[in-house]
């Protein structure tokens, strides 16, 4: 048997055309009340990486969540939405900036927050994802400076209580160090559906200082494994030079071979995404395994703050696990013997005020 991901065309967030390409989606699956039964506590966990405004495509868009939300109640069951933004970022701020508070009140739709964790696999996890029915996980379609692309699977990753996340990426900074945390939260967490939001998705330098990009789709599937791996490959990526891909297809947590995969809806050669621009931290994928140690040392890249554009606001600095950041009306800098290059900084910075830069010897390289 396939895996099966159904991929829909979907060119705009205007609610009555979105609830009907949300509504093909899961019918391409079988249809949501296949996975959704009545009665059931239901938590959409959207990506609220920050308090941004919806235009500028951090966030999961709400009205794909009102969407999802909709057809929920639809079968009968509770919709909850709940999410734990990265750095010193409150949930309650991030519903409040991304328009999830507004469209949760006019819906009628509990916004959870931490309350209570539970320990799994030493990872302190919001409970409320263990004392609820399903789980449908809505990522959106983006890059990630560290782990180069953000999807279904590490969607899952907000599931984590508060600042822990950094201390996570203070103690695993490297990719191949930090995808066992990705992979352990996802299996502990694992959603019935997900479905990304890629009708406006990000490229370049995300997940929050990136370009937009009009890609078009809404893609689903039972396996968010599966999911991220056409998503790689409609971007001209290989599944498995995606770690969160290979290590999770690897621990039998879902499929990422794409000879195993059935599309269901549109034909993947009419959705590729041309252009679309990987972080320049892709650097290191660039480097030969045999070499990595060599010129791991003399090829640098890491995030640097654009005094022009810093706001002052200290989220970096809160969000920093190394306290490498100094911001004062002074200066805004980065120091780069105590950087670990976890990118939180990068990840949270609301203004887009912290970039990546390379060095020369990288830069002389084409990486």
């Amino acid at each position: 048997m396939k895996t099966k991901v159904s991929i829909v065309r979907c060119d705009r967030y205007e609610p009555v055309k979105l609830k009907q390409a949300v509504n093909k989606a899961f019918e391409l699956l079988g249809g949501l009340s296949s996975f959704i039964k009545k009665g059931e506590r239901v938590v959409l966990k959207p990506n609220l990486l920050s308090a941004g405004p919806p235009e500028r495509g951090v966030a999961t868009n709400a009205e794909v969540v009102r969407a999802v939300a909709m057809l929920v109640k639809e079968c009968g069951a509770i919709p909850l939405i709940g999410d734990n933004p990265g750095g010193s970022v409150t949930p309650r701020n991030a519903y409040e900036g991304s328009g999830f508070s507004r469209m949760a009140k006019e819906e009628g739709i509990e916004l959870l927050e931490v309350k209570n964790i539970k320990m799994v696999s030493g990872i302190p996890i919001a409970s409320y994802f263990f004392e609820c029915d399903k789980i449908i996980s809505l990522p959106k379609m983006k890059t990630h400076s560290l782990m180069v692309l953000t999807g279904a699977v590490k969607n899952m990753y907000g599931a984590v209580s508060g600042l822990n996340k950094s201390e996570y990426h203070k103690r695993f900074p490297r990719p191949d160090q930090f995808v066992d945390v990705l992979i352990n939260v996802y299996g502990a967490v694992m959603p019935c559906l997900s479905l990304m939001d890629g009708i406006i998705a990000m490229h370049g330098d995300g997940p929050a200082s990136g370009d937009l990009k009009e890609a078009g789709l809404l893609m689903a599937s039972q396996d968010g494994v599966a999911l991220d791996a056409v998503f790689s490959h409609l971007i001209g990526m290989e599944p498995f030079d995606v770690l969160t891909t290979k290590f999770a297809h690897e621990k039998g947590l879902g499929n990422g071979d794409m000879e195993k995969i059935e599309i269901a809806g549109e034909k993947v050669e009419n959705c590729i995404i041309r252009d679309f621009k990987l972080p320049s931290s892709k650097i290191i994928m660039k480097i030969p395994e045999p070499f990595m140690s060599t010129l791991a040392s003399l090829v640098r890249f890491g995030p640097f703050i654009v005094e022009k554009l810093c706001k002052k606001c200290m989220i970096c600095a809160e969000s920093c696990p190394v306290a490498a950041i100094t911001v004062n009306e002074r200066k805004s800098v980065i120091d780069g013997r105590k950087c670990i290059r976890c990118m939180c900084c990068h990840e949270v910075c609301p203004h887009r005020a912290v970039i990546l830069r390379r060095n020369i010897l990288a830069r002389a390289f084409g990486l």
